[in-house]
């Protein structure tokens, strides 16, 4: 129930749900690939290939709740100069109407409103990109301490998580 957990679940999600989803690429047709959090370090200037990538980029926490805010980047390889966008725009819209159908993920984070979208202004062609912006609830931890009828006293405790 941490942004890594969420991160993650949606990853899996994500990866089935475009598992139709490819790209026609000189080299042949390849796979929209999900990553969680940042994008691999590239080690060519090989094909860019399609990609959706998910990264939990700020939080807050309140009496209530914690919510983290969710950035989902595309990046969809389409060589049509006059249509190639539309690529862009059915891997986006697949993955929103997705996320509004299913607001709860793996039963521990929900999808909070509003849930916006942006594609860039300038592209780089043949790359087409835009992104989605979720906020999904998170779990609390429970405060510790010790409560003397109306009377709450905190006592900090450490613990060794190296182990």
């Amino acid at each position: 129930m941490t942004p890594i957990g969420l991160m993650d679940s949606l990853k899996d999600r994500l990866q089935l749900l475009l598992t139709d989803y490819s790209s026609s690429q000189p080299s042949g047709t390849l796979p929209v690939q999900v990553h969680s959090g940042y994008l691999p370090i590239r080690n060519n200037a090989g094909e860019k290939n399609s990609f959706v990538y998910i990264l939990a980029f700020s939080g807050t926490d309140t009496k209530e709740m914690g919510a983290v805010k969710v950035e989902f980047g595309f990046s969809i390889y389409d060589d049509d100069k006059v249509d190639g966008w539309r690529s862009l725009f059915n891997v986006m819209e697949h993955v929103r109407e997705d996320l509004l159908k299913n607001r709860f993920v793996d039963m521990e984070y929900r999808l909070e409103f509003p849930l916006e979208f942006k594609v860039a202004d300038d592209q780089p062609f043949p790359q087409w990109q835009g992104t989605i912006v979720a906020t999904y609830t998170i779990a609390q931890p429970v405060e510790e301490g010790f409560n003397y009828d109306d009377y709450q006293e905190t006592k900090t405790t450490y613990r060794d998580y190296s182990r």
